[in-house]
């Protein structure tokens, strides 16, 4: 019999700090001071007056924005990796919607509706009018058959996942992606790559030279996104006179960003840039 109680109060005290250590977990959320520390005044500043704030890497400084958390090193590996010619990089603040202060469970779902990239806009510099960035997107089963599936959505989230894409890019054509989804308890990483060369006229970038990625990060006052795109040219000198990468390839970015606040809170924002940070 005694043994049976221990057994049963063993039983009620994980049942217990079952319940208990999420609680505990939600209410120590970083607040936006904490997890800023650390990185340069200018873009703390910036993000707290204007909910966003990004860079150009034109001088090759690196990065400069990435907020010390638990996929920190992981992004500075991927980044170190591809040795990109073309780096930008940006903080945003999204409030959290209605009833979720964390990533759950449709939260998470929201990145892995891949099908509704292709609701997402920028503004083209060529046409000076917002157009669809991504056309034609959809899942597939694998790189060999390459078959369409539904959006891939999941009932529980997993650790780490990578779904294949197929997507035409307005200007740079048909391509395979890949997304590597990490999730570690709390924060979500988003990390998208090409698989095929992505074409202008001339090659513009090689397969595996392109990383569009996002990651979210809980804090008190809502969702902390740090995002960047980082890009290996092909034929660099012919790009740089045909265009400014520097401000493309942000715009792309910043399209998807403003793509998961539209879709997080129902609205129709459109990505307009304001200036870049300068220091």
């Amino acid at each position: 019999m005694k043994r049976l109680k221990l057994k049963f109060k063993r039983i009620l005290l994980f049942s217990l700090l079952g319940i208990i250590l999420p609680l505990l977990t939600s209410l120590s959320a970083m607040d936006l001071d904490s997890a800023l520390s650390g990185l340069p005044p200018a873009a703390i500043n910036a993000l707290k007056a204007d909910g966003e704030v990004f860079r150009l890497d034109r001088e090759h400084r690196g990065i400069m924005l990435l907020p010390e958390y638990s996929m920190a090193q992981n992004i500075r590996e991927r980044t170190a990796a591809l040795a990109p010619d073309v780096f930008t990089e940006g903080l945003y603040l999204i409030p959290y919607p209605d009833g979720t202060d964390s990533i759950d469970l449709e939260i998470y779902n929201l990145t892995r509706k891949v099908s509704a990239i292709s609701e997402v806009i920028y503004l083209s510099s060529r046409k000076k009018d917002y157009v669809p960035l991504f056309d034609n997107v959809y899942a597939v089963s694998d790189l060999k058959k390459k078959r369409r599936i539904e959006d891939p959505v999941v009932n529980v989230i997993p650790a780490s996942d990578t779904v294949f894409l197929h997507m035409k890019e307005t200007n740079l054509g048909n391509a395979l992606y890949k997304v590597d989804y990490l999730w570690d308890g709390e924060n979500l990483g988003f990390f998208m790559e090409n698989l095929g060369a992505l074409r202008f006229l001339i090659k513009v970038v090689a397969k595996n030279n392109m990383q569009i990625s996002m990651v979210f990060i809980p804090i008190e006052e809502g969702f902390l996104v740090y995002g960047y795109c980082g890009v290996k040219l092909s034929n660099a000198n012919v790009v740089f006179n045909m265009m400014d990468p520097y401000t493309g390839f942000y715009r792309r970015l910043y399209a998807m960003v403003t793509w998961v606040y539209n879709t997080m809170h129902s609205t129709a924002r459109l990505p307009d840039l304001k200036s870049p940070l300068d220091f």
